[in-house]
């Protein structure tokens, strides 16, 4: 039988191992204030994750405002649009009415001829009465274009704080007269002076150019309230078959007074094409004014709804 081993020898020889292992001592580097972290070689290699800052300044670029910042950027638009929308329909429809007059002035008189001739009396008292048309019809024209230039910068105002988007107000309110200069310096130096219908096609063309200076201020604001575009083209359309026929056909302010029986039925009839064509482009004036200011409103109420949810949930 074998010895069994003393208890000592046993003991002596479990502690023995014991003793011989050394003291593992864990120390702790922290990095000093503003000095970016080693990044371990485990996680070099991972692609598609971004390490989440632990601390510091944020960068500089791509800050943003507050959420609460944003949301109250939208104000409601001011009143007075539709006043002033509305009072330039009525300009517009008294220059319509008014070359209907002239027409049918034209016409009553052609037919007068037809029937048993026209005294010199009433000839010289239709021209007068023409020439009156003619006046009024010139101030009605000059009184519209303030009330069309205030409209056009209250309605860039109000896109700008119904959207946030920065339109200015005055470039806007002045396209219109500048558009309208151009087209009275064209039309007074070019066209009345040319001696071949080339040379008015000319003038007519750059009369259209500028036509579409006030045309395109009130696209950028159309874009800007998210109204419809439609009304607007429609009304520069118009208003181009109207300089048209001002320069080539007739209308109240270039009629010229004649004593030829045979051309007053031709000036009734030009002056009726005249007036078709200003109430197309009085309509649809008007209703391109009406969809910015639409629009525009539109645009402020989602902003103030949506504002008002996403600050109650926070």
């Amino acid at each position: 039988m074998a010895a069994e081993p003393s208890t000592g020898t046993v003991a002596s020889a479990a502690a023995a191992p014991a003793e011989q292992k050394p003291a593992i001592t864990r120390t702790t580097i922290t990095p000093s204030p503003g000095t970016v972290p080693p990044v371990a070689e485990s996680d070099k290699g991972r692609k598609g994750k971004r390490q989440k800052p632990t601390g510091g300044a944020r960068p500089a670029f791509g800050r943003r405002r507050t959420g609460r910042n944003e949301l109250a950027s939208a104000m409601p638009p001011h009143p007075g649009a539709h006043i002033l929308r509305t009072a330039t329909a009525l300009l517009l429809g008294a220059l319509c009415l008014l070359t209907v007059f002239g027409a049918i002035l034209m016409l009553l008189l052609w037919q007068q001829d037809n029937a048993s001739g026209v005294l010199s009396t009433q000839l010289d008292r239709t021209w007068n009465l023409f020439d009156a048309v003619r006046d009024i019809e010139r101030i009605l024209a000059f009184a519209v274009v303030p009330v069309a230039c205030a409209w056009i910068a209250l309605a860039a105002v109000n896109a700008k704080r119904a959207t946030g988007r920065r339109r200015d107000p005055i470039l806007a309110a002045l396209s219109l007269p500048v558009g309208l200069a151009g087209i009275w310096l064209i039309g007074a130096e070019i066209v009345a002076e040319a001696n071949d219908w080339v040379g008015e096609a000319a003038g007519v063309a750059l009369q259209a150019v500028f036509a579409a200076i006030p045309f395109l201020a009130l696209e950028r604001i159309a874009e800007v309230a998210e109204a419809r575009h439609g009304p607007l083209r429609t009304a520069y359309v118009m208003g181009v078959l109207y300089l048209i026929d001002l320069q080539f056909l007739g209308a109240i302010s270039t009629v010229e007074e004649t004593a030829a029986a045979d051309e007053w039925g031709r000036l009734g009839a030009y002056l009726l094409i005249a007036a078709l064509i200003q109430v197309l482009g009085s309509l649809s004036a008007n209703e391109a004014m009406r969809a910015i200011e639409e629009g525009t409103d539109h645009r402020y109420q989602l902003r103030h709804k949506f504002g008002e949810s996403v600050l109650a949930q926070l």
